[in-house]
């Protein structure tokens, strides 16, 4: 078996098909698709991926690139079809290894592991927004919730990150400090209980900021939060004003949140 670098960007609505000796071994993906992009291979849905937490490269305003899928990678073996559907006119790129077979060898058995395992279990997101009233001042201490999932019967959410949140139409500069995320598992937070401690929640400027002119992006790999969320149990994650002053839209706008989170979805 020989080993080759693979890097290349597919365009949706197009199908492909691996040669009779080789297989994909895809390990890191990015798009630039701005609704649901979702891979197939052979058939079946093994990833689902959306531009705010995977991009194809980093920009002066997205400081951020490919998502790497770690024990959730995607194998397309010889012969198999696959290709992506997303936003109209969108890439997805990939990147991993390609593996040419000798004749009469087989895909190693790890691979074929993954292969049979990834349409039950594969990366994935959720994503909430929440828009505070056009002209709708923010005040301080409030809290919002910006995204809520129950977990549906027979699947399982691994909260495994990228965490991309934003805020939009803020009138003034966003400062750090001035807002917080706080994530909850079944109502109860995964956080401190009491201010005496310091804020309530995660600082929002570590996955986006301003400089008073341009905006930035970064996600951040969370620790420590719910490992996952099990059939009927709930999560939620949501914002908090924590300036300790009230926040105004800028005219005629809403201040509105945004929370993508990069999961595991896990079908039992």
């Amino acid at each position: 078996m020989k080993t080759y670098m693979l890097d290349k960007v597919l365009d949706t609505g197009t199908t492909y098909t691996a040669e009779s000796d080789k297989a994909y071994i895809i390990r890191k993906v990015g798009t630039t698709s701005t609704s649901k992009a979702t891979l197939e291979v052979a058939g079946a849905d093994c990833l689902e991926i959306l531009d705010e937490i995977a991009r194809t490269h980093s920009t002066t305003y997205y400081l951020y690139d490919l998502l790497d899928l770690g024990d959730y990678y995607v194998v397309v073996p010889p012969d198999k079809k696959f290709g992506f559907t997303g936003s109209s006119g969108s890439k997805l790129r990939i990147v991993g290894e390609i593996l040419e077979l000798a004749p009469g060898e087989a895909l190693p058995s790890p691979y074929m592991g993954r292969y049979a395992e990834q349409a039950k279990k594969y990366m994935s997101y959720l994503r909430g927004t929440y828009s505070h009233g056009t002209d709708t001042a923010w005040t301080a201490n409030d809290e919002n919730n910006v995204l809520s999932k129950t977990a549906e019967a027979g699947t399982k959410y691994h909260i495994v990150g990228p965490v991309y949140a934003s805020l939009a139409n803020l009138s003034a500069v966003h400062s750090p400090g001035d807002w917080t995320l706080r994530f909850y598992l079944q109502g109860a937070p995964w956080d401190i209980l009491s201010t005496s401690m310091g804020d309530l929640g995660v600082d929002l400027w570590k996955c986006y900021w301003n400089d008073g002119t341009n905006y930035y992006y970064k996600p951040f790999k969370p620790t420590n939060l719910p490992p996952e969320i099990e059939p009927g149990r709930s999560f939620v994650v949501s914002m908090i004003n924590s300036s300790g002053a009230s926040k105004s839209p800028a005219s005629g706008t809403s201040l509105t949140a945004t929370v993508t989170i990069g999961t595991v979805v896990e079908l039992l």
